[in-house]
Order: structure tokens, then C-alpha cells, then sequence
């Protein structure tokens, strides 16, 4: 029997996952490349199959996006035309991420690139052995897998208030609400919480730029600058106006993108005003855990008299991001009111990951693994520094972070940064460029948390290949 060529092997392939919907009117395809990794094969043999399904009707291409599904085998032979997914997605709520930010979330999954982006730990501080005692542990004690009530199973609400308090912070377990992450903290209080078309003022740059949580519910975003010392406070209250519906977010620890952490007086400031004009502070504080020359300062929320401080934690970047854990500490009120908006939504996080981490904290476990870490996490960014300094002493400027993952640096000279990006990734790097963050200045945020230390160093003699070409 005759072998059928793969370029008609992969035509066949995409017209089947449009017909059976999979890919719908209006999604676009994955890239060329992708397609040709997924079978082996050159990208000459997936163009060809592209042209083929070009000539049927069935894709299209445009100029600068990419391969988009333009009928399928019954649209073609029907008078009526089957819904426009990707037209009815424009209107919807919640709008696309950037464009830039879509590829390299699709792009951290990927093997065969070097991970400078990847705020994660790699694998080599996974915790095996502790999740595998612990597991054992808690797979003996299993009863019920009930949906529960909203604020997370008890046990592990009080083995965080036991560890928050090593921090300083007095947080009853009635104040503490479970999520699946610290996203969905700030999901749950832009829709339980703050009012619609709101303003919400946060650290220029922020991780919050890169995605459009915020802006999902009509609010104004306002960007306040950050320096060595963290939040400019002058800059915040010269635009907060008092009586206007708004908060502050603020990520004051080993700040993400830019490693800063705010000085034990201006926190101290920060609180005293926000207190005297009644503005609620909604602090990130997910990496105080990950503290590598000595512990950060006391948390704005342990400042905090007077309830005006959301506090949001989590065991994505110590532990593990599948475990999906994290928590929401405030008013009990305000607690109440996010667990009722929490079980319209998904009725709470993984019954089975809730006891896996209240095993870690309750039995020493997760302090055991964060002395590893922090010492590990020591190493790599020591050698980070090294690699800068050897390769980028007169090319840009960079801060020592006193722990989290991340390094910003600061490129002297002017550059394209999009083309900066696409042409790292083209040559196997991954860099998440200062732009997504709204960091004007040319930068990158450089993590040290995921890649080995040989990946490290070709990562940055890549990175300075690259820049190199693009000036």
C-alpha cells in the first residue's frame, strides 16, 4: 500500500479538527512552526498543506497575524453561515491579553527554549520528597470531597494564620479566604469589592499591566512610579482625590518586575496616609517567603489598625503553581462577601491541594523546603549577577533583589524592544520585555528562579548576540 505523503497527512488532520469544531470560524491556527514540530516534518511540507486548504476555501491568510479558519466543509456546501466565534469574542467582557504577552504564555510550556522569563521555580527546587511524604499522609486521611463553604477548608485556614503570625501578622482563620491563586484574590475584588469604573492606582512598572484584569470591569488604571525605595508616595496622593471611588494595588516586597523592595519607612508612611483619606490598600505580597539575604520588612498589613489593608498570599512561586493554592486576608466582612461571590463562581479550590499544603505547613515540611530554597535561589541569582556582569558591565544597569526570582536590567542604548523579543525567541530564548509591564525604559526582566545555571549563561550570551544584531 502506497504511504500517503505528510502534507496531505496534516491537510487531512486540520480539516478534521475544523469539522469537528475544534478549530471554528474565525480562530487562528497554530504557527507554522508548531505544526511542523508536531509532525516532524520541515515547514516547506506544512505550506504545502496550507496552500492546499487555501484552494479549498477553508483557511485564510492575513498579512502580519497569521493562518486563520475561514469556512468549514459544511458552510461551504450550506446558504447559512455558522456563528463567528472570534468576531462574538470581540464584544465580550473580558478583552484579549496582548499580543506579545498571549506568545509567551504559549511559549513557557515550550522544551526547547532557554527560560529567562519564567517566574516559577525550576525543577530542581521542586519539593519531591515533601509532596510524596505529605501525599502519603494525606491520601490516609481522606473522607469527603464536598464543595465546602466558600472560605476553604478550616485546617489550612489555621495553619496560615499560625504562619503569618511568624511574620508578624495577627490574621484570625475567619479572615482568611482560600483561592486558586493570588489572580483570582484580585478577580474576586474587582467584582465583590471595588466599584465599577473605579481607580485603581498601581507601581509603574506592574505585573498587573501585562493582563487586563482591571480593565475587564471598566477601571482606570493609574500608573505611580517606583524607584529604589519603592512607591513614590508624592507622586500617589498628588493624584489620589479624596472622596473618588478607588484603592491602591501595590506589590511592596521583592517587587515583580523590578526585584525593589519598599523601605520600612515609607511603608510606614504609606499606611499613615492611606489611613487619614480612607484609601484601601490592596497588597501582593506573594514572594516575602522567597527572602534570600534577610527577612524583607514588616507586611503593610501588619501596619495596619484599622482594616485598611487587603492582604494577598500565596504557594504558587514557594511551592508549585499547579497547586493552585494561594489566600485573601482582610475584614471579616469583607471575607464573607468574597466567599459568597467565590462560590458563585467555582465553589471553591481543590479539596485535595488544600490538604496537601496544610500537611506541608503543619508537619515543618514547607519551612524545611524554604531553607533549600532561599539558599538555592542565592545561588542563581549570584550567578546571574556574575553572568551580567561579565557580559553587560558597560551595555546596561540592574539592581541586586534581596530575593523573589527577578532582575531588571536596563539597557543603555536605545533598541526595538518588540524586535528585541521575537528575535530571542527565534533563536531559542525567552525574555519577558519591560513593555508588557508599561516600563517605558528599554528593559527585561530576567528570572533566575526556573533555568539552570548553564542555561543561564547561554541564555544571556544569546541575549547579547541579539542585541548586538538589533541595534
Amino acid at each position: 500500500m502506497k504511504k500517503v505523503p505528510m502534507y496531505l497527512q496534516i491537510a487531512q488532520s486540520i480539516r478534521q479538527k475544523i469539522d469537528r469544531g475544534e478549530w471554528v470560524i474565525g480562530s487562528k491556527i497554530p504557527t507554522q512552526r508548531e505544526i511542523a514540530e508536531q509532525f516532524q516534518v520541515n515547514r516547506s511540507t506544512v505550506i504545502t498543506a496550507i496552500d492546499i486548504l487555501k484552494s479549498e476555501g477553508l483557511l485564510e491568510g492575513i498579512t502580519g497575524s497569521g493562518i486563520y479558519v475561514s469556512n468549514n466543509q459544511w458552510s461551504l456546501l450550506s446558504s447559512s453561515s455558522p456563528p463567528n466565534w472570534k468576531e462574538l469574542t470581540q464584544w465580550a467582557t473580558q478583552p484579549s491579553s496582548d499580543h506579545i504577552v498571549q506568545l509567551i504564555n504559549d511559549s513557557e510550556s515550550r522544551k526547547d527554549l532557554i527560560q529567562l522569563s519564567k517566574g516559577e521555580l525550576g525543577p530542581d527546587l521542586y519539593p519531591h520528597a515533601e509532596i510524596e511524604k505529605s501525599l502519603i499522609k494525606v491520601t490516609a486521611q481522606l473522607q469527603e470531597f464536598g464543595y465546602g463553604n466558600g472560605l476553604g477548608d478550616k485546617g489550612l485556614r489555621e495553619e496560615i494564620s499560625r504562619h503569618l503570625l511568624t511574620h508578624g501578622m495577627e490574621i484570625a482563620p475567619e479572615n482568611i479566604l482560600i483561592v486558586s491563586g493570588a489572580l483570582q484574590a484580585l478577580k474576586l475584588i474587582s467584582i465583590g469589592i471595588l466599584k465599577k469604573g473605579s481607580t485603581v492606582f498601581l507601581e509603574s512598572p506592574s505585573y498587573l499591566h501585562s493582563i487586563n484584569l482591571f480593565r475587564a470591569e471598566d477601571m482606570t488604571l493609574k500608573s505611580i512610579l517606583v524607584d529604589r525605595d519603592g512607591l513614590v508616595l508624592d507622586e500617589l496622593f498628588q493624584h489620589y482625590i479624596p472622596k473618588h471611588s478607588a484603592a491602591l494595588y501595590i506589590n511592596p516586597t521583592f517587587h515583580n518586575p523590578s526585584g525593589t523592595t519598599m523601605s520600612t519607612k515609607r511603608r510606614e508612611l504609606l499606611i499613615e496616609r492611606c489611613q487619614s483619606l480612607r484609601l484601601p490598600v490592596i497588597e501582593d505580597d506573594i514572594f516575602r517567603d522567597l527572602w534570600i539575604d534577610r527577612p524583607p520588612p514588616l507586611s503593610l498589613k501588619t501596619l495596619d489598625k484599622h482594616g485598611q489593608v487587603i492582604y494577598i498570599g500565596s504557594f504558587s512561586k514557594t511551592i508549585a503553581p499547579g497547586l493552585r493554592i494561594g489566600w485573601l486576608a482582610g475584614p471579616e466582612t469583607v471575607v464573607k462577601r468574597l466567599s459568597d461571590v467565590r462560590m458563585q463562581t467555582d465553589y471553591g479550590s481543590s479539596y485535595l491541594s488544600q490538604l496537601l499544603v496544610k500537611e506541608l505547613l503543619s508537619s515543618g515540611l514547607y519551612e524545611k523546603h524554604l531553607l533549600r530554597v532561599r539558599a538555592r535561589l542565592k545561588e542563581k541569582r549570584d550567578f546571574l549577577l556574575h553572568l551580567l556582569n561579565e557580559h553587560f558591565s558597560h551595555d546596561a544597569t540592574w539592581d541586586k533583589p534581596a530575593g523573589g526570582f527577578f532582575i531588571r536590567v536596563v539597557l543603555k542604548d536605545k533598541i526595538n524592544m518588540h524586535r528585541l523579543f521575537k528575535s530571542c525567541l527565534n533563536h531559542s530564548l525567552l525574555i519577558n520585555p519591560g513593555f508588557i509591564y508599561r516600563d517605558f525604559t528599554p528593559s527585561i526582566r530576567l528570572s533566575f528562579a526556573y533555568a539552570t545555571e548553564r542555561e543561564m549563561e547561554e541564555g544571556i550570551i544569546q541575549l547579547k548576540r541579539n542585541i548586538k544584531n538589533n541595534l
